[in-house]
C-alpha cells in the first residue's frame, strides 16, 4: 500500500484530490536515529523508513529540488525546506497508517459520490465519464486503482473529522469573555530612586579591592591603547567658512557666460542610405511637398536613422557640443530646409523647428548655486592649507601631538582605553587602527610614543585625516585593578541603590496595604484601563489585573519595577465585569488545534522513525 500511495502521489489527479482532502499531520519530533541493521540497498533506495516501510529518496530528492528552487544558494534554508518536506511524507504515511489500525472504512457509494463531485472531470457544469476514464488512463490508473488510493486518503479524513473536528466548548468556557473584556480603575503613581537616600552610601577601597578579588574574571579585556591625536575633517572647515553677498556677486559678474542659458535650435530630420532616393526627396521638397509628410512616411518602413526616427528631433544646444552636420546645414530661418547633407554613410536632410536666444540667469536664481560653488571652493582650499600646515609641522620631527597643534592651531583629542574597531571611535576606521596596533606604535607590549604620518580617510560621510600617538598600551587579560577601579565603584553604587530602591518600594506597599497611605508616595491620576491599554507598560497592566477585585471601603494596591529604578505603585478602587458572552465560536478553533496537536504527538510517540544516513537534513 506505501508503494501504492508512492506512485499515485506522482501523479496530476492525485496530487489534486489529496490537495483538498489530505491532512498534513504536524511533525516536530522525528528523530534522527542509527542506521542499525539497514542494508546499503536501503540507504540508496530510502531517504527514511516508517515502521519498516520506506520513503523513496529519489522521490523525496526530486520534490526537495521543487521546493528549494528559490533558495539562492542558502543552505540552512535548504536544509529546513528538505526537511520539512519530508515531514510531509512521513506524516502522509502516519495519517494513513492510523486510519487503517483503528478500521476506518469508507463504502463504495461514498467514492463513487466524491468522485462524481470532483471538478475536474467535470465538462460544462456535469460530471464527464469519458473526461474521467481520459485522466486517469493518462496519469497510469484503473477506476480500480484510483479507487483505492482515494479510499485511503478519505479513511484518513473520516477519522480526522470524527476526532478533532467534534471538538466543543461548554458554555463554562465561555465565562473568560468577562474576563477579556473586563475594565479597571486605579489610581497610579511613578516612582524613582529619588525616594531613597542615597548620601549614606559609603564604599571603601578595600570593598573595591575585594570586589575585584572575588570577581576578576568580569573584567577580561580586549587588547587596547589609549590615544592622542589631532585631526582635520571637512565638516569641521566647512561650520568655519563663510561667503558674503558680495563675493557671490562678483563671481556672477566675473562669470557671466556660466550662468548663461545658451542659445539653442530645434530640428527635425529626414535621413535615407539611397542617393537615388535623396534625390527625390530634394526634389519632393523643391515641389513644395511638407517635410514632416515625407518624415512620416519614411517612418513606415520602421528603420532608425543615426538621429533616431525621422522626423522631429527637438531642441540641441548652439555650442561645440552641436553635431557637425547641423552646422554645415546653415540654417538661419524657421522652417527653413538643407538641401541634402553627405553623412553616416548616407544624405541627411535638416528642417530649422524653432530658435531660442541665449538668456542670462536670474541673479536670485543663480546665486543659489553660485553661493554652493563658493563654499566648497573655499572649504577644499582650507582643508588643504591645514593638510599642508599638518605635513610641515611632521617634517619637523615632533616629539609630541601637542607641538603639532601649536603649530597647526588644532584641537588635541586624548581617549580612555579602546579597543581593536570600537564603535564610535576612530579606531573604528580600519586605517587608523591598523597604524594604531602596528610594529610602528607598539613593540613587547609598550606604546612607543611615535607619531604616525598623516592618515587620510574617506567615507561616503565625510572626509577626515588623522594623526596619532599611543601613549599607553595593554594586552588582552585581565585589566589591573587601577583601570577598572572606577567601574566597580560604579557598579556597587548601583546594586545598592537597586536593591534599596526595590526595598522602598516593597516597603510602602506594605504601608498602603496596612494603613491605605504611605508618606513616601500620593495618588493623583485616576485611569480606567483594559488588557489592551497603552497607559502603561504591559508587566504594569498584567500587574493591575493580577490585582484582587477591592473590597468594600477598601481599596487593592499592587507595584510594579518597569525599568531601571522606575515603578508604578497603584491603588486598585474598581473592578467592572460585563455580562458573559457567547465566545464558543473562538474558543473551538482554540480546542481543536490542541486536541489535534495531542493526537498527533501521540502517533508520533508510537512510531519508529529511522532517517538513512547522508540524508543532509
Amino acid at each position: 500500500m506505501m508503494e501504492t500511495i508512492r506512485t499515485a502521489a506522482n501523479n496530476i489527479v492525485v496530487k489534486i484530490i489529496f490537495a483538498i482532502i489530505m491532512v498534513s499531520f504536524i511533525f516536530t519530533g522525528v528523530g534522527f536515529l542509527g542506521f542499525g541493521s539497514n542494508s546499503a540497498s536501503d540507504a540508496q533506495l530510502y531517504i527514511a523508513k516508517v515502521d519498516g516501510e520506506g520513503i523513496s529518496r529519489e522521490q523525496f530528492e526530486a520534490e526537495a529540488k521543487m521546493a528549494t528552487a528559490n533558495s539562492l544558494g542558502d543552505s540552512s534554508f535548504i536544509k529546513t525546506v528538505r526537511r520539512n518536506v519530508l515531514t510531509k511524507q512521513i506524516d502522509n504515511y502516519l495519517a494513513y497508517q492510523f486510519s487503517q489500525k483503528i478500521k476506518s472504512a469508507v463504502s463504495n457509494s461514498h467514492i463513487k459520490k466524491y468522485i462524481q463531485q470532483q471538478i475536474i472531470f467535470f465538462t460544462n457544469g456535469k460530471f464527464d465519464k469519458e473526461k474521467y476514464l481520459a485522466l486517469l488512463a493518462e496519469n497510469k490508473f484503473t477506476p480500480e486503482s484510483y479507487a483505492e488510493v482515494l479510499r485511503s486518503a478519505l479513511q484518513q479524513e473520516q477519522v480526522i473529522e470524527a476526532l478533532v473536528k467534534t471538538s466543543f466548548v461548554l458554555p463554562v468556557d465561555s465565562d473568560i469573555s468577562s474576563l477579556k473584556n473586563q475594565t479597571r480603575t486605579v489610581y497610579a503613581t511613578l516612582v524613582d530612586s529619588s525616594i531613597d537616600n542615597v548620601d549614606d552610601i559609603n564604599i571603601t577601597s578595600e570593598d573595591e579591592q575585594k570586589y575585584y578579588d572575588e570577581h576578576s574574571k568580569e573584567f577580561f579585556k580586549k587588547e587596547r591603547v589609549k590615544l592622542k591625536f589631532i585631526r582635520n575633517t571637512l565638516e569641521a572647515v566647512r561650520k568655519s567658512v563663510k561667503v558674503s553677498d558680495d563675493e557671490v556677486k562678483q563671481e556672477y559678474e566675473k562669470e557671466i557666460k556660466t550662468y548663461t542659458y545658451p542659445a539653442k535650435n530645434a530640428y527635425s530630420v529626414i535621413y535615407v542610405t539611397d542617393k537615388e532616393q535623396a534625390d527625390k526627396i530634394a526634389s519632393d521638397l523643391a515641389s513644395s511637398v511638407d517635410f514632416d509628410t515625407i518624415a512620416k512616411k519614411m517612418n513606415q518602413d520602421n528603420k532608425v536613422s543615426p538621429y533616431g526616427k525621422n522626423g522631429s528631433i527637438g531642441w540641441l544646444v548652439e555650442d561645440d557640443s552641436l553635431p557637425e552636420v547641423f552646422k554645415e546645414a546653415h540654417l538661419t530661418q524657421i522652417g527653413q530646409v538643407s538641401a541634402p547633407i553627405a553623412a553616416d554613410g548616407g544624405y541627411v536632410f535638416i528642417k530649422l523647428d524653432g530658435m531660442k536666444k541665449s538668456e542670462v540667469m536670474d541673479f536670485d536664481f543663480a546665486k543659489v548655486k553660485i553661493y554652493e560653488k563658493l563654499i566648497n571652493q573655499k572649504v577644499q582650499q582650507d582643508f588643504e592649507a591645514i593638510e599642508d600646515k599638518i605635513k610641515t609641522a611632521l617634517s619637523h620631527s615632533p616629539k609630541s601631538i601637542e607641538e603639532i597643534a601649536q603649530e597647526t592651531g588644532l584641537e588635541v583629542f586624548t581617549t580612555d582605553w579602546t579597543s581593536y574597531n570600537q564603535p564610535s571611535t576612530i579606531l573604528s576606521h580600519p586605517e587608523v587602527r591598523d597604524v594604531v596596533f602596528s610594529n610602528e606604535m607598539i613593540v613587547d607590549d609598550h606604546a612607543t610614543n611615535n607619531i604616525s604620518e598623516l592618515i587620510p580617510v574617506e567615507r561616503n560621510y565625510g572626509t577626515y585625516e588623522f594623526v596619532v600617538q599611543v601613549t599607553d598600551y595593554r594586552p588582552e587579560g585581565i585589566a589591573p585593578f587601577e583601570e577598572v577601579k572606577d567601574d566597580i565603584h560604579q557598579k556597587m553604587v548601583n546594586e545598592i541603590v537597586d536593591n534599596r530602591f526595590k526595598s522602598t518600594v516593597d516597603n510602602v506597599l506594605d504601608d498602603l496595604r496596612k494603613s491605605g497611605r504611605s508618606d513616601k508616595v500620593s495618588f493623583g491620576q485616576r485611569y480606567t484601563v483594559t488588557r489592551n491599554s497603552t497607559d502603561f507598560e504591559p508587566a504594569v497592566i498584567d500587574m493591575i489585573f493580577s490585582l484582587e477585585p477591592p473590597q468594600k471601603n477598601k481599596n487593592e494596591f499592587g507595584a510594579e519595577i518597569f525599568k531601571k529604578n522606575q515603578a508604578y505603585i497603584v491603588s486598585l478602587i474598581k473592578v467592572d465585569t460585563p455580562e458573559r458572552q457567547d465566545i464558543s465560536s473562538e474558543l473551538t478553533p482554540l480546542f481543536i488545534n490542541n486536541t489535534y496537536y495531542y493526537l498527533t504527538a501521540d502517533i508520533r510517540s508510537k512510531a519508529k522513525i529511522e532517517i538513512m544516513p547522508d540524508s543532509n537534513l
